[in-house]
């Protein structure tokens, strides 16, 4: 028995990158190189040329807006050096309107050319780092990564792609994703990408009205895939008749492809030279570049095309001065192929900084903030959702080398006060810049600034060259101050070409102009601060911004009304008491009921046909929704509802009544269901109890309580309204015994003695049972899904920890805990061999009752510890010098008020003898058994086993512990260990199945 994969220094890739190249440590913020930031030497450039003094950054933006020609003629002077530009810079813009202004008319360029110059940083010069869900990292250089661009446009020139083709690409996240990105648009063709989570239809309402001339795409299947690439393709391929080719960036197997259209493989381009040299040709600075997908105010996502001069301006701009990114500093967004930030992140080379990539899951809260760290990330790009979702699980980054990171950017939806707070608190004291702008415009309309201090809650400024204004009534307020519209009142370069197939412009005139003519309307609310910063509060319409992916409900509602039940639908967006939610609002069919089946069908159906980005958080069942006397529906109005406010527009209403039902549902008010009446029967009395204990709208008898999503505290929930309604007191263990709400109530009817408190039957089977043992948590309910997963034909038993019914007192030793456990499990199980296994700290007393066996000369067969970790007596400075480290190190990046309530809180939890939090519990138990168990793995030390011992061993090692191997192989006479490249609370998580497979393998062997 071995490990289940390859080291990393062994790992290999089907992208061709280089593995295991050294990576040097990034400079930390305080090494940055010196003379201040970019910015403030652009603001020196332009007073030089100008003969005019800025006093402050709002003098400066003023001059930009003001003087705009002048402004981005300065601008491309300072920048231009390294860029592939060529031509005259005058006439600078043509028109004084945003609609029909057009920059350096006379202007040639070449984004790839310009993202790939070896002036700006060297050949040998990191380019891209891609980091994958497995664990694998490549690694690629400026000079390779050119090389590479050019052999592949090579390849498409001779395949017959030229100037103005239209290419689209379903990619992963990857260097490979780069490189034919950039091929395609040193040919001079427009580009179209999305992600492989896309579903079918949304793929196709994007892709085909582009008639596009070539299909890119990954096809080799990863674990996270919910569908396989080459099917996802394959349902695409007959919507997309024009194609001559499509193209394998990963030279995994397509699905068969219509007779007569040839596939292409990129590793196999690359592994051969180009019958003609690329030659980087130039194009006209509003050459199309990009053709990206935004919603407007009907249906299908509207198709915005960017230029390519346009685009690597503004991007230029924003990375140098407002971002103060420089050459060799490394740039970490957490994006997709399918989202503008992809294109923003990919246009930093340009400014010689390497790009780091990321495909795989978020499967752990520290998935981002470990990448961080590894890589010594120095800006790190993410969401507020990502960071509430750190937030809310306690997890705290500081722990982490973070050395490196300068700067956390965070976009696609409104970031809260106490969301900048979380990050200086619990990760470092760092600029938490919240940047806002979008697909339509390719950048950011407010955005960082590196000399400027932040304010919770604001964006530091407006972006340089963006007359950002919020307008009143159809005009900006007076006081340039306020609420309001977010308006773009004079022209800048990034504003896109057009709408695709809109040859009169009238579909992009109506989406941003028709409002307010002669300014750009983009549609959010924004609030100018006196200060200069800004404060961005969602949408002005219906469109919905989730966790960075803008759509309009349209999308889903196509989806909906083909699941029968559902007669009518509304999505809003949910912003109050700090929540980002979008809440569907259904009408049902008479009759019909938003059951548990039914919400999964609508969950499962939007997920499968668009993405998980468009599942709405909270399904609602209402009997109806607001609409004008005119019939249309109005957003407004229930979003009012489902914040709790009252609608602005109640006269315009052909039915206000209905709102009152909306704000009153109790899913918004309480987040429960409503409880069954008096003269219900017990299992309808039990359903309505678990809806509201689980949080659902409804629960059938027969659905399965880990199914459904169910822990010990929502199980502890759930058993405190069986005994209200019952009187019957059932512990944590009936629940492994009896999962479903039927098997529940026959239980607690039944005048049987109640289950053990102790050891229950997870699963049914044949043979001798595996023995499993409770983590820190003190049940072996985090551990169903790894029940689930295995396919032995043995029955599983659950072990859970004495105290949790709050009836007796907790143990507080391994070894009693093993003899207590193990005179249950001989109860079960009379004689041996018996198999066991222990998940965390369960691992340790499965050893303990493994090792007391063996003293009784009972035959044990198999003992297979899930990645405990085991306290030794090693030196203090050994023992304690990572921890003790680590708080120094946090110490010093503190500021003197958040270093003094830091020390008063670890003075207050030592004089109170509390224990530190232990990072490795997936559900809290109740305090004084917690305590009792984190006493027994602190004390615990492992005697010698003469036996054999397999061990699950997850390679990321845990924050602020020592490494357990040294001590379980002086421990154990035999041990097997199977590692799995992954964190320790992902083996009852993402990789639970994984897991499982081990456990099968030890079993069958026995």
């Amino acid at each position: 028995m071995g490990t289940l994969a390859p080291p990393l220094s062994t790992a290999v890739t089907d992208s061709g990158l280089s593995l295991d190249r050294p990576h040097p440590p990034a400079a930390p913020a305080d090494t940055l190189p010196s003379g201040g930031s970019q910015l403030a030497a652009f603001t020196g450039f332009v007073e030089k040329a100008t003969g005019l003094r800025f006093d402050d950054y709002e003098a400066l933006h003023a001059f930009s807006v003001r003087e705009f020609r002048q402004f981005w003629s300065l601008f491309l002077q300072w920048c231009r050096a390294p860029l592939a530009v060529a031509g005259d810079a005058e006439p600078v813009c043509v028109g004084d309107e945003v609609e029909q202004a057009r920059f350096f008319p006379l202007l040639q360029v070449s984004y790839a050319d310009s993202l790939l110059n070896l002036s700006i940083a060297p050949a040998e010069a990191p380019a891209v780092t891609e980091c994958h869900g497995d664990g694998t990292v490549s690694r690629l250089t400026r000079g390779e990564l050119r090389d590479r661009v050019a052999r592949l446009a090579a390849h498409l020139a001779a395949a017959g792609i030229v100037e103005g083709d239209r290419v689209v690409a379903v990619l992963r996240n990857d260097a490979s994703a780069i490189a034919v990105a950039l091929a395609v648009t040193a040919m001079g063709a427009t580009l179209s990408t999305a992600a492989p989570d896309m579903g079918v239809q949304a793929l196709k309402d994007r892709f085909a009205p582009l008639k596009p001339k070539l299909l890119i795409a990954h096809f080799a299947p990863q674990p996270f895939d919910d569908l396989p690439p080459a099917e996802r393709v394959a349902q695409l391929l007959p919507h997309l008749p024009g194609l001559v080719g499509v193209l394998s960036v990963d030279g995994a197997g397509a699905p068969p492809l219509p007779a007569g259209l040839p596939l292409f493989n990129a590793p196999e381009w690359l592994s051969r030279e180009p019958e003609i040299e690329f030659a980087w040709p130039r194009f006209h600075f509003n050459h199309p570049l990009f053709a990206m997908f935004s919603s407007g105010t009907t249906g299908k996502p509207k198709c915005i095309v960017h230029g390519a001069g346009g685009t690597l301006l503004e991007h230029v701009k924003e990375h140098r001065l407002h971002c103060d990114l420089r050459p060799g500093q490394r740039l970490y967004f957490h994006t997709s192929c399918g989202w503008m930030m992809w294109n923003w992140q990919l246009s930093a080379l340009a400014s010689g900084v390497e790009v780091v990539t990321y495909d795989g899951p978020i499967d752990s809260v520290d998935r981002l903030w470990q990448l961080v760290a590894r890589e010594h990330v120095n800006a790190f790009g993410t969401s507020p959702g990502y960071l509430k979702m750190c937030e809310e699980a306690g997890f705290e980054p500081h722990t982490l080398d973070l050395s490196a990171l300068h700067a956390v950017m965070s976009t696609g939806a409104v970031l809260h006060d106490r969301q900048f707070h979380w990050v200086t608190q619990n990760a470092k004291e760092v600029p938490v810049q919240s940047i806002s702008g979008g697909t339509d415009i390719i950048g950011c309309f407010v955005l960082g600034h590196p000399d400027r201090a932040v304010r919770a809650g604001e964006s530091q400024c407006r972006s340089l060259g963006l007359d950002v204004q919020a307008w009143h009534d159809g005009a900006s307020a007076p006081e340039k101050t306020g609420m309001g519209q977010l308006v773009c009142a004079t022209p800048f370069p990034s504003r896109p070409i057009g709408f695709h197939d809109d040859a009169d412009g009238s579909r992009f005139h109506a989406a941003y102009f028709s409002q307010n003519p002669g300014v750009w309307t983009h549609g959010d609310l924004i609030e100018l601060t006196p200060e200069g910063g800004a404060r961005m509060h969602g949408r002005c319409d219906g469109v919905l911004n989730v966790r960075g992916t803008k759509f309009h409900p349209g999308e889903v509602y196509r989806v909906l009304a083909g699941i029968p039940g559902i007669v009518d639908a509304m999505l809003v967006q949910r912003q109050a008491a700090g929540l980002q939610q979008v809440v569907a609002l259904l009408v049902l069919a008479p009759g019909r009921e938003l059951d548990t089946e039914l919400a999964a069908r609508v969950r499962t159906g939007i997920r499968d046909a668009l993405s998980s980005a468009h599942v709405p958080d909270l399904l609602l069942d209402v009997p109806a929704l607001p609409v004008t006397h005119n019939g249309k529906p109005s957003e407004s109005a229930a979003r009012a509802a489902v914040d709790g406010r009252e609608a602005a527009n109640l006269a315009a209403l052909r039915n206000p009544q209905c709102l009152d039902v909306i704000a009153k549902h109790p899913l918004l008010r309480t987040g429960e269901a409503a409880a069954a009446g008096e003269d219900s029967s017990l299992i309808d009395k039990l359903c309505a109890s678990w809806a509201t204990s689980l949080g659902l709208p409804s629960v059938g008898p027969d659905d399965n309580f880990f199914a459904l999503g169910g822990n010990s505290l929502a199980a502890a929930r759930v058993l405190r309204g069986v005994q209200a309604i019952t009187g019957v007191e059932l512990p944590l263990t009936a629940l492994l015994q009896a999962p479903t709400v039927r098997e529940l109530a026959a239980l607690a009817e039944s005048r049987s003695p109640p289950p053990s408190p102790l050891v229950a039957p997870m699963r049914a089977g044949i043979g001798r049972p595996l023995f499993l043992v409770h983590g820190l948590s003190g049940t072996v309910m985090e551990c169903w899904p790894l029940v689930q997963g295995l396919r032995t034909e043995r029955p599983v038993w659950g072990v859970q920890a004495v105290g949790l019914d709050g009836r007796h007192a907790p143990l507080r030793s391994v070894t009693e805990m093993a003899t207590t456990y193990l005179a249950e499990i001989r109860r079960v199980q009379p004689s041996g061999p018996y198999a066991l296994s222990g998940f965390s700290f369960g691992g340790l007393v499965a050893f303990e009752i493994a090792r007391q066996l063996e003293q009784m000369q009972e035959r044990v067969d198999a003992v297979v510890l899930l990645d405990p970790y085991l306290q030794r007596d090693l030196p203090w400075w050994r023992e304690h010098g990572e921890r003790a480290w680590l708080a120094l190190n946090r110490l010093a990046r503190m500021s003197p008020p958040a270093r003094r309530d830091y020390l008063l809180a670890l003075w207050s939890r030592w004089r109170h003898r509390q224990p530190a939090p232990l990072p490795i519990v997936v559900d809290e138990p109740a305090p004084d058994v917690r305590d009792g168990l984190t006493q027994a793995l602190s004390e615990y030390r492992a005697p010698h086993y003469p036996g054999t011992v397999a061990f699950v061993h997850a390679t990321q090692l845990l924050p602020g512990y020592v490494d357990p191997m040294p001590g379980w192989r002086a421990a154990v006479k035999e041990l097997q260990v199977f590692e799995l490249e992954t964190g320790h609370l992902d083996l009852v998580g993402s990789h639970a199945m994984a897991v499982a497979r081990i456990l099968d393998r030890v079993l069958q062997s026995v």
